[in-house]
């Protein structure tokens, strides 16, 4: 996993995944359910290497499960290839409002795991949809384990202390054995 790093005014939108063609365009992939609302930025905050640099929008479109975007600055594909796994941010205030009940997937990342008890077991590494509910996923050093968002796992989720409380499913949480104990 990478750590990347939390800019207090700028958000996560959307990571490169690949080049699109030969003139230098990307394809990205958005973390949003309202990709619409982005279709008229004319300017992203690159980050490479833990670098910002903006770029100038040339087209935006949607594309199956993301966007095809033409910046200014890409002129080939080589260009365009190189930038594959960099994050595009924008500033917070360009960023559709939320609702009340509403919050930023990136603000999930990070998040301290605990079990009823106050027992730490790792922090949320990543956010899968799955077709039934969603699910994080929890790193904790030497194990992963995914914990769904379902009412009867997940007890309280406070975003701004950083911190979640679940009431664990048994098995959810492997428990490794010490390295002493291997056998082979």
């Amino acid at each position: 996993m990478r750590d990347f790093i939390d800019y207090d005014d700028l958000t996560w939108v959307a990571t490169l995944v690949g080049a699109h063609g030969i003139k230098g365009a990307v394809r990205a992939k958005y973390f949003t359910d309202t990709p619409e609302y982005y279709l008229k930025t004319k300017l992203f905050y690159l980050e490479t290497d833990g670098q910002l640099r903006s770029l100038k929008v040339l087209q935006l479109r949607p594309a199956k499960n993301g966007w095809i975007i033409l910046f200014e600055e890409l002129v080939s594909r080589n260009d365009a290839e190189r930038l594959k796994g960099c994050r595009l941010l924008l500033p917070d205030e360009q960023l559709k409002p939320l609702e009340a009940d509403e919050i930023f997937i990136h603000q999930l990342i990070g998040c301290k795991v605990e079990d009823q008890n106050g027992f730490f077991l790792g922090k949320i590494t990543d956010f899968l949809e799955t077709g039934a509910n969603s699910v994080y996923e929890v790193r904790n050093g030497k194990s992963r384990f995914l914990v769904p968002d379902v009412p009867h796992v997940v007890k309280k989720l406070d975003v701004e202390a950083q911190r979640m409380v679940i009431d664990p499913l048994p098995g959810l949480i492997e428990e490794e054995a010490p390295e002493d104990d291997v056998t082979f």
